[in-house]
Parts: C-alpha cells; sequence; structure tokens
C-alpha cells in the first residue's frame, strides 16, 4: 500500500485500522496472515477499505462503493464506514446511485442531476 515503515509498526497499525472499522482484536489478528482467496467477499470489501485507511486520509472518496455487493456484505461495508467515521475520525465523501446505502452511512446528501447540485438534506446530525 505504499507505506515505508517497519514490519512490525505496519502489523500493529493495521490491527488497529480493522478494530476501527469493526474488527475485534482477535479477527483482525486472525484475518492478517490470510491471502485473499481465503477471506469472504465481506471481508474482501472491508480489508479494501482499511488499505485506504491505512495512509490516514483526511478525507476518503468512495465511488459506488456497493457497486455489485449483495445486501449482506453491503451492512458489513456500511458498518464499516460508519465505525471508521466513528473510531478513527475519518471523513468519507460517497457517490452512490444505492440510496438504501447512503441513508445507512450518510449524515448529507446532496442530490445531483446533470453534474450540478439540485438538492441537499440532513439526513441526521453529524
Amino acid at each position: 500500500i505504499g507505506l515505508k515503515i517497519p514490519e512490525e509498526l505496519a502489523r500493529m497499525k493495521a490491527i488497529f485500522i480493522l478494530q476501527g472499522i469493526g474488527f475485534s482484536e482477535e479477527e483482525a489478528v486472525e484475518v492478517l496472515p490470510k491471502d485473499h482467496t481465503q477471506l469472504s467477499v465481506g471481508e474482501r470489501q472491508r480489508i479494501v477499505l482499511a488499505q485506504i485507511l491505512m495512509k490516514e486520509p483526511a478525507i476518503a472518496i468512495l465511488d459506488e462503493p456497493t457497486g455489485t455487493m449483495d445486501p449482506i456484505t453491503k451492512k458489513f461495508v456500511a458498518a464499516s464506514i460508519r465505525a471508521a467515521r466513528e473510531n478513527l475520525g475519518i471523513t468519507f465523501l460517497i457517490v452512490s446511485h444505492d440510496l438504501d446505502f447512503v441513508e445507512m452511512v450518510c449524515d448529507r446528501v446532496a442530490h445531483m442531476k446533470d453534474g450540478k447540485i439540485t438538492k441537499r438534506e440532513e439526513l441526521r446530525t453529524a
């Protein structure tokens, strides 16, 4: 993921980030050595999110993050995004046509048509 840090520090940081997105410490330690072929689809999606967050962005931009997800995976990813917001203080900008997902994770929504914002709304107070 492009970070040049000592292996043990990288491991500790990965566990911290995985816990920040909702893995227990035990689950985080268990998932780290696994090859991607050994992970469920939901675990893979959450690992991709963790890889993004390892770089400690102030804002993470997710473009159609639920593209081909089944409803169960979508709920796990939504929970991971909410956990990252709460536990790690990350701001997310999410571009999506999936309004159910948007309602699960977003505080504010801007509706767009033809590249212009047509409506803004608060779903809940941040």
